[in-house]
């Protein structure tokens, strides 16, 4: 099999999917990378993995806007899939203005890049996490076009599980129609798998998602942060790539620019979180009231799988003017980005009528518990919030979105008569088979994933061990893909 490996500024991602190519190469595969720039493929150390690879940013600065290209891609969202990066530029202050035409050869250049690669090399297979970030989104593009299939490390929110995706827009199909055909009877639960998944729900309050352990994002401490070997082999990487002719690299600006960027950032985030007690109220007893949790920015949950709702500013401003008489808006600040935004946009949810700003540190499995339901984007509190037999509004697209208990939210002017019916029909009022359902979905979720605890922000010895933890039943997906 040919398979294409993308590889990028992610950080420390490049070690995991080094080692599965290694591994993928003793099976037989043919591999190549796809990289997004010069940058990654020193960093990345791209060269000395001893496969061939395709360097974007040298394509990049010689090709021209292609516009037939443009036009046969026409049925593609082609404009949608600049968002991921184009926030992550606007958040870090990385690529300023540019002109009308760079991204119309940015567009092309990357339908071109990826065609190239994928009729020259034969790929069956693309290989990197889900759809994140848009090297990936248009690479996906082209898999879908040329028939090529698109697998996606991507953590679920069961401890110790993974899955593989190839439709950011589409992972709750997978769940949905493995919960029919348990229904229809066509799936039989294993009973250790039944008594795990009510057990998992009875505990539900205890639970913590792989991924929140691993990112450690809540920790503020710049000496912890900046102080340590890694920061060091950064800042040494960043000095020696002064001299690397970054132009074509979309992706990452100067990696000595971009230390310092996100050095800044920390330091203002420090500052201004000791100013966020200033903003923050507490639950208020008895208070009747609907939960929504803050998101991080910039991410692939938000920027790519809820695009339209990026100001949360404005989304919590039209629940606000649309609660039922009575209730307020608990708007909890997330653990991993509090202080991030301006004090601008806390000083603003707070002049919101009917808003309580509330601090990362609450109990959030305590605010579900005591809310009417919780509204989100796509965050894991909904998928808990459900878990606990909550009703959840949903804005944007996530594996859960299927579940009986989610109101899809289209048109802001439908939010006052949606919660209004949440104030007077609760779930644990009217449908008191609702832990039975919520048993039953869990199964069908954990029957999508795989074994294996999947944090890529490990070091080169940690992503060795777990490919040797993962490959075993990633190969056998192989197998089941390509029967």
């Amino acid at each position: 099999m040919n398979i294409l490996i993308l590889s990028n500024g992610a950080p420390k991602y490049h070690h995991f999917f080094n080692e599965i190519a290694k591994k993928l190469s003793q099976d037989g595969h043919k591999i190549v990378f796809a990289v997004d720039s010069t940058y990654s493929v020193v960093e990345n150390r791209i060269s000395k993995v001893d496969f061939p690879f395709y360097n974007f940013s040298d394509f990049f600065k010689s090709d021209g806007c292609d516009f037939e290209v443009l036009d046969n891609y026409r049925d593609f969202n082609l404009n949608y899939a600049l968002l991921s990066d184009f926030e992550r530029s606007e958040v870090y202050g990385l690529w300023g203005r540019k002109r009308v035409e760079y991204f119309d050869n940015l567009k092309s250049s990357l339908l071109n890049f990826f065609s190239h690669i994928v009729d020259r090399e034969s790929v069956d297979l693309v290989i990197y996490e889900n759809v994140s970030n848009t090297f990936a989104y248009f690479c996906w593009f082209v898999c879908q076009k040329c028939d090529v299939k698109y697998m996606g490390f991507t953590p679920s929110r069961i401890p110790g599980r993974f899955w593989l995706t190839d439709d950011p827009f589409s992972e709750h199909k997978k769940v949905d129609e493995t919960l029919d055909k348990i229904n229809e009877g066509k799936i039989d639960i294993p009973q250790w798998l039944y008594s795990w998944s009510a057990e998992h729900i009875s505990s539900i309050e205890e639970v913590t998602p792989d991924y929140m352990r691993f990112n450690n994002l809540g920790n503020i401490s710049l000496m912890e942060k900046y102080f340590n070997k890694d920061k060091f082999k950064k800042l040494l990487f960043a000095i020696q790539s002064i001299k690397t002719d970054g132009r074509g690299s979309f992706q990452r600006v100067s990696p000595l620019k971009m230390s310092w960027l996100m050095f800044l950032r920390s330091y203002k985030r420090k500052k201004k979180a000791k100013k966020l007690t200033h903003y923050y109220e507490t639950p208020v007893a008895g208070e009747k009231y609907f939960l929504y949790p803050l998101h991080f920015h910039p991410e692939s949950s938000t920027s790519v799988l809820s695009g339209a709702y990026l100001n949360e500013y404005e989304v919590i401003r039209n629940m606000a003017f649309n609660l039922p008489e009575g209730a307020r808006l608990y708007v909890k600040d997330h653990v991993s980005a509090f202080g991030l935004p301006s004090l601008k946009f806390y000083e603003s949810l707070c002049r919101l009528p009917n808003v309580r700003l509330l601090s990362y540190s609450e109990n959030t499995k305590e605010l579900i518990k005591n809310s009417s339901a919780v509204a989100t984007l796509t965050s894991t509190v909904g998928y808990e919030a459900l878990l606990m037999g909550k009703k959840v509004f949903l804005f944007g697209s996530v594996f859960y979105q299927g579940h009986k208990n989610v109101v899809k939210v289209s048109d802001p002017k439908e939010l006052h008569s949606l919660f209004g019916e949440a104030c007077l029909s609760e779930p644990g009022d009217h449908d008191r088979d609702i832990f039975m359902y919520n048993v039953k979905f869990l199964c069908a979720y954990y029957m999508n994933t795989l074994k294996g605890s999947l944090n890529l922000m490990q070091g080169s010895r940690g992503a060795r061990l777990l490919v040797e933890e993962v490959y075993p039943e990633f190969k056998m997906q192989l197998k089941t893909l390509f029967l």
